[in-house]
């Protein structure tokens, strides 16, 4: 899942930045509510710092990294909810409803395939934990298709929301530290659930790697934008 994740990452970046600066502008204004002040120019309000997202090729990437980044968690969402399923099980628990493809969780990346009867123990098959790939895009119909659409949606407008929040608060040097403090929880939890194998669902990791991504494009941004004051003032000042 994670090579899915990384492909379709990449095909999301390389879409955005064959687009045309003027469309690119205008997404991230509706996304990110970063004022265009100049439609010409692209001279954008980068919440009270105007930065030319023409010419500043950081500034540039670093937006598009984030609705790459964005994108690509509700497009695995959708394929997670309407097309393939990942469940990791422990020897304890129960074989998916239905047959899918199971595979022992080796050490070195040696796995092997199980024969995981649908609604039998695990542990009558092998002694180890195992993954199993559960194909549901034969169950799906309309009303489902549309609810996991509505979570899309909803999950696309959060991320934009803390996206904008993060950058706010990242101006002040509590809400900086704040920041880096959930960048520490998350990338935490997501080291944890991949070593001890934690039973954490596909969705909630996602959204744990697009909360950590995000903070850590903002506390980047924050140390762009205070250079790039730093060098308008002195040459300003000359």
């Amino acid at each position: 899942m994670s090579g899915c994740s990384a492909g379709l990452f990449l095909l999301e970046l390389c879409i955005l930045i064959s687009l045309s600066k003027r469309l690119l502008a205008e997404l991230i204004e509706r996304a990110f509510e970063i004022t265009r002040l100049d439609h010409q120019t692209l001279m954008m309000d980068f919440f009270g710092i105007q930065i030319n997202l023409r010419s500043s090729r950081r500034f540039r990437l670093s937006l598009i990294f984030q609705l790459a980044g964005i994108a690509s968690i509700n497009l695995l969402l959708i394929i997670d909810g309407c097309i393939i399923q990942v469940h990791r099980l422990s020897g304890r628990d129960l074989c998916p409803p239905v047959l899918s493809d199971c595979f022992k969780m080796g050490i070195f990346g040696t796995n092997e395939r199980v024969v995981c009867q649908p609604g039998q123990l695990l542990s009558n098959s092998t002694s180890s934990n195992a993954v199993c790939f559960v194909w549901v895009y034969r169950e799906q119909n309309t009303l489902n298709i549309l609810n996991q659409l509505g979570i899309c949606s909803s999950v696309f407008s959060l991320l934009c929301h803390a996206f904008v929040c993060s950058c706010r608060i990242s101006r002040k040097w509590w809400g900086l530290i704040l920041l880096v403090f959930f960048v520490l929880i998350f990338v935490t939890l997501l080291i944890i659930s991949l070593i001890i194998k934690i039973p954490i669902s596909m969705t909630a990791k996602l959204l744990l790697t697009a909360a950590s991504f995000l903070l850590l494009n903002v506390i980047q941004l924050l140390q762009f934008t205070h250079n790039y004051k730093c060098q308008y003032y002195l040459t300003s000042t000359t």
